[in-house]
């Protein structure tokens, strides 16, 4: 299918989204890009922009109408989920419809899918009062923690571990929850993994195994990812069953999901799973070691183009790993950077430093390719914490 000329929308312009924007002007499809009016780098990118909020269906279908686009995308993010599953059922396009995609961005919804599909996941409830959630936690053997039901990005998630700890954690899962509703869950102790899913006419047709680099618990935020898993025979073997069950259990479809395990005692168990690509520079990760283009994949399947996928992975292990900082100000002087690894720098010296909404001063990160699976983790790690240790920044008097 010859792709040029075709009109593709685009929901968000964060840096996540950055990379699909590019891609799709390379490959001469025609760009729309939405987005509530901010600080984000895809506004200028975008050769066709339009300020809607791209968590209101209405609103994204009404511009998708008018623009009679042939296919609608997002990356890393799913405040815009039901919005695209919204435009998906009403101009017939590629990907996954409207319930399906609340499925996937609604845990409490989620989980009950899973249970009730036998897919291995953690025990849960909605809580609906504070009194809930404080039964749920006296009637389990260990922690639990607490999520918004519509949040991404490990946002609003907290580890409970004592009793008391409860009432404010329920209150900043709250606050996290555009609908109000929160869930709680056993805690899952455990090596957190995870795979990007191709997944062509409801079927999951190609896996990705790749490992997770978190910050500690109570929040446990994606901050590095590697690829291949070092242990990815042995987990593939555990989860293709898995992910084949789930994937139809959510129904999701014609797109590249992410999904997320933990390695628990009793084998390996689903946290979530979501129609669009992953973040954390997922697809840069997964497809290095795959030699394939997974933001070109993406809006391929978006624009109902079968595509070509690879038999076997072509290319080396690699990992990357966030530059966070611990403090906001001007960025004076960069850190040490080793010059055989890939930097990628979002500000530049000279330019004012924020924290996002997951509260983390993050500027760019650091890839890294090699031989070993688990070395590459190891030095992604590192040159991430040199660069961070020595970098110069100026506070800001407020």
């Amino acid at each position: 299918m010859n792709l040029k000329g075709k009109k593709l929308l685009i929901l968000g312009a964060g840096i996540h989204q950055v990379p699909l924007i590019e891609t799709a002007k390379k490959m001469g499809v025609e760009t729309h890009v939405c987005s509530i009016f901010g600080n984000y780098p895809g506004i200028s990118l975008a050769p066709f922009f339009y300020e809607v909020d791209i968590s209101n269906p209405k609103k994204v279908l009404k511009l998708a109408k008018r623009l009679e686009i042939d296919g609608i995308l997002t990356t890393a993010t799913d405040v815009c989920l039901e919005s695209i599953g919204f435009v998906v059922d009403e101009l017939n396009l590629s990907g996954t419809g409207l319930e399906n995609s609340k499925a996937c961005f609604d845990k409490s919804i989620m989980k009950k899918r899973f249970l009730l599909n036998n897919i291995p996941t953690s025990k849960y409830i909605k809580v609906e009062k504070l009194q809930d959630a404080i039964d749920f936690f006296n009637n389990q053997p260990s922690s639990c923690v607490l999520k918004p039901t519509d949040s991404s990005g490990s946002r609003g998630v907290i580890k409970v571990e004592d009793v008391e700890d409860i009432e404010q954690a329920y209150i900043t899962a709250l606050r996290f929850s555009k609908a109000g509703d929160v869930i709680i869950e056993e805690w899952l102790e455990g090596e957190e993994f995870g795979a990007q899913v191709v997944v062509v006419n409801g079927k999951s047709t190609l896996m990705m195994m790749h490992s997770d680099i978190t910050t500690p618990p109570p929040n446990r935020v994606p901050i590095g990812h590697g690829c291949p898993h070092p242990q990815e025979t042995k987990l593939f073997t555990l989860v293709s069953e898995i992910i084949h069950n789930a994937v139809i259990a959510l129904g999701v479809n014609n797109t590249i999901c992410n999904i997320d395990f933990i390695l628990t005692k009793c084998g390996p168990k689903v946290i979530e799973l979501t129609c669009r690509m992953g973040g954390t520079h997922l697809p840069e990760v997964c497809g290095t070691y795959w030699g394939i283009n997974l933001y070109k994949l993406a809006i391929e399947l978006s624009l109902g183009a079968k595509p070509s996928l690879p038999q076997t992975p072509s290319g080396p292990p690699n990992a990357a790993h966030n530059l966070i900082l611990q403090t906001t100000g001007e960025l004076k002087k960069y850190g040490t950077m080793e010059n055989f690894f890939q930097w990628n720098l979002y500000i530049k010296e000279g330019e004012n430093i924020t924290f996002n909404v997951s509260n983390q001063a993050e500027i760019g990160y650091v890839q890294i390719q090699g031989a070993d699976p688990s070395q590459v983790l190891i030095e992604a790690s590192k040159a991430a914490s040199l660069f961070c240790e020595t970098t110069e920044i100026q506070e800001i008097d407020v």
